[in-house]
């Protein structure tokens, strides 16, 4: 099964969308001055955002989008690995033991695990920490992995962009290769800078749904120690 994503109408984070749209209805003359337009996106959202010309509104959504994770995951947030019980430090010990000939980390933050998991490869699109800058989707190498980690990375936007980062992550995988993640079940952020970041509501049967989906095994599914996350294991076939 093929998912293609496209940024269109039905998957733009409609946090934004709709504050935009009520700015213009407010204050139609945006549409018209785009200085006034760049000014007011910026004291609303607290980004600069350097054209604001667009053919539909989905294509400022998407730039403000981007520009607002951006600010928020490399200026304001910070990990918290030490104190999730199983998408932690355990990991580590559990991850090693497989000897892997190469693992993945997916939104890899600021690289918390490098240098503690074997042959760890770290790819994020808003840290410099990471070993490659990217986006998941943009990312084609030339080999695949046997043990991969998505731990809060794929969290962010509509259903069909989380199930074609999941498919993406799925491809990178060797057969019989582990997938640790760990997940929000929409819980917003306890800072300001996140109030505009759309965080996709995951549970457990949106979980059982897309392993059975992508043809993986689950291995294990609970809810973590911190924060409500859920942390889930899946095995490629």
């Amino acid at each position: 099964m093929l998912i293609i994503y496209t940024n269109n109408g039905e998957n733009m984070n409609h946090k934004i969308l709709n504050k935009l749209e009520n700015m213009i209805h407010v204050s139609p003359q945006l549409l018209r001055n785009p200085i006034k337009m760049k000014q007011a996106i910026q004291g609303t959202f607290n980004v600069e955002i350097n054209d604001v010309t667009y053919n539909n509104i989905g294509e400022l959504v998407h730039r403000i989008d981007d520009k607002v994770l951006d600010h928020y995951f490399r200026n304001v947030w910070h990990g918290e690995i030490k104190r999730f019980k199983y998408s932690g430090p355990a990991l580590i010990g559990e991850i090693n033991k497989l000897k892997p000939r190469k693992v993945l980390d997916i939104g890899c933050g600021y690289h918390e695990f490098k240098g503690k998991i074997d042959n760890l490869i770290g790819i994020d699109p808003y840290n410099d920490n990471a070993d490659i800058v990217c986006k998941i989707l943009d990312y084609h190498p030339g080999e695949k992995y046997d043990a991969m980690m998505a731990l809060g990375s794929i969290n962010f936007g509509s259903t069909d962009k989380i199930f074609a980062e999941l498919e993406h992550a799925v491809s990178l995988c060797e057969s019989g290769a582990l997938m640790y993640f760990r997940v929000n079940p929409g819980l917003p952020h306890d800072r300001d800078e996140s109030n505009w970041i759309s965080f996709y509501p995951w549970d457990a049967n949106f979980i059982v749904n897309c392993a059975d989906q992508l043809g993986v095994d689950i291995l294990d599914l609970r809810t973590d120690s911190h924060k409500n996350r859920l942390y889930f294991v899946w095995r490629t076939k």
